[in-house]
């Protein structure tokens, strides 16, 4: 049964295309991704102190002299469902709000892949050479938006509204890391720290993503627009960006105690090379764009119960500031726990609180569960799933005036549409799962 069940799960991770999932919001700068293991998701995209994972080297490059065994490899399938509405208020004659009004509703799927693998060297007693070569996505700009534009004409009767046009807002890529990683660590129980790790970074950033904006008018409105001088047209708004850059990771690992560990990292800021060309571009336009720098602090309590019980508390500062001078630095904070119920299987609980750099009263809120178990001889699977949301107002994507044509309207009885001033109101979720597995040798 579990090496059927290995073999299943092989087979979805390397299945699996190469996508993830962000927001609409997130459309300029990517979805910064937190998690790089099913482990670290289920506890709060924590990490800077969890030697379990070989991909937290993303996190904490010194965290990998913590690996067992001589070398492994881990690989990571992560699904995501993203879930959007959009509703504008309604107010009475008498400028009372009466309730919000849901014009359009997304669900989409997403999902991604990535690897890494590692490899340990006792140099002298208590003292070890790690290295790692992970790839993953860390800017995600996957999105999808749609919306439908209807008429009001004879739906007193019952009768459905005529499609006008469908609007579209997609966009697809990332900014990959392919990163090398080395660590090494002492240990001595002389030391002020009984073990301490010092490890570093070195990533290629390497990225594409494109941004298509359409609206497409249908037959049915074409066809009402026929011989009028002020005919609509289609509208398609196409755009590439290409992005390549490096960045240095510093990171520190130290035992205080039997119980304690604390980890720190300083994540450099990157300057990417950033190349733009539109539709209507026949060259493309060039820029350095600034991706901030990060500084992560952590730790690792272990108090003496029957459950070998860890917490994990992670804040990260991240200077946003850098990018543009319109963005926010932020703090983010992270934290999890976990408990060795039975047969070391776990359970672990996550929360994460992570504002964003345009707004940073405009929060991202996800708290999150999973558990892991041995699926054949020296493989383990790792399961995490995160729940989380976002509130925030923003201006209509697709203005009302783009449709405001009298022979698409039943303008006898009412206006032409005109842009709302008004921001609508956008309600976010996502739930993400991901499955690791662990093979060490």
């Amino acid at each position: 049964m579990k090496k059927t069940l290995f073999i299943i799960t092989v087979i979805l991770l390397i299945s699996s295309s190469v996508l993830t999932a962000a927001f609409v919001y997130n459309r300029q700068t990517g979805y910064e991704i937190n998690a790089f293991s099913a482990r670290s998701m289920a506890l709060g995209s924590t990490g800077l102190t969890s030697a379990h994972s070989v991909m937290n080297a993303l996190k904490n490059p010194a965290i990998i002299s913590g690996l067992s065994g001589k070398y492994g490899i881990q690989i990571n399938n992560t699904l995501t469902k993203n879930d959007e509405d959009r509703s504008f208020p309604i107010y009475d004659s008498f400028n009372s709000w009466i309730d919000d009004a849901v014009y359009a509703s997304n669900s989409h799927f997403f999902n991604n892949v990535s690897t890494g693998a590692y490899w340990n060297h006792e140099l002298t007693e208590g003292v070890k050479f790690s290295t790692t070569f992970n790839f993953a996505p860390v800017y995600d700009f996957n999105f999808k938006y749609e919306e439908n534009v209807r008429n009001n004409q004879d739906t007193d009767n019952d009768n459905e509204p005529e499609k006008i046009a469908m609007n579209r807002y997609k966009g697809d890529g990332t900014i990959d890391s392919y990163t090398g990683s080395f660590a090494l660590s002492l240990q001595n129980d002389n030391n002020i720290f009984s073990a301490l790790s010092l490890g570093i970074g070195i990533s290629y950033l390497d990225g594409n993503n494109t941004i298509d904006s359409t609206i497409i008018f249908t037959d049915w409105a074409k066809e009402r627009m026929e011989g009028d001088p002020d005919s609509l047209h289609d509208v398609i708004y196409h755009q590439e960006r290409k992005y390549s850059g490096t960045q240095l990771n510093f990171g520190l690992l130290a035992t205080i105690s039997k119980r304690l560990k604390i980890g720190a990292s300083y994540l450099t800021q990157a300057e990417l090379h950033k190349k733009t060309k539109t539709n209507n571009d026949t060259t493309w336009a060039r820029e350095n764009v600034r991706y901030p720098a990060k500084y992560g602090l952590g730790m690792v309590y272990m108090p003496r119960n029957m459950w070998r019980t860890k917490l994990y508390i992670d804040m990260k500062y991240t200077t946003w500031s850098n990018y543009s001078a319109h963005y926010d630095d932020i703090i983010e904070y992270f934290a999890g726990i976990e408990h060795d119920i039975f047969n070391s299987v776990p359970l672990r609980l996550g929360f994460r609180y992570q504002p964003t750099a345009k707004n940073d009263e405009i929060t991202l809120t996800s708290f999150s569960a999973g558990t892991a178990f041995s699926v054949y001889k020296n493989i383990s699977l790792d399961l995490g799933m995160e729940i989380g949301t976002m509130n925030y107002k923003h201006k209509d994507l697709f203005p009302d005036s783009n449709y405001a044509n009298a022979s698409l309207w039943n303008t006898q009885y009412d206006d032409l549409p005109v842009d709302r001033t008004n921001p609508d109101n956008v309600d976010d979720n996502l739930i993400s799962t991901m499955a690791t597995i662990n093979w060490k040798f």
